[in-house]
């Protein structure tokens, strides 16, 4: 059960996006600032969160338009 949930891809998503939103913000807030802070590593990680939902999203998409398509005979 706990495995499931750790490998929900709407799970990966969801803290994907919200560390990037977070983590972007902190970035764009210190913007003027030339320093290396822990809020650089989380965007990266979220940025890396996100890259491995993307084909599990692509795949649920071709099997959405693979069911609506009319068969042919």
């Amino acid at each position: 059960m706990l495995k499931k949930v750790v490998h929900s891809p709407y799970l990966n998503l969801f803290s994907g996006l919200v560390l990037l939103l977070t983590a972007g913000w902190e970035t764009w807030d210190r913007l003027g600032e030339f320093s290396l802070a822990a809020h650089h590593g989380v965007l990266v990680f979220s940025i890396i969160q996100l890259l491995k939902v993307i084909p599990e999203l692509l795949h649920g998409l071709q099997e959405i338009h693979e069911s609506v398509e009319p068969c042919k005979e």
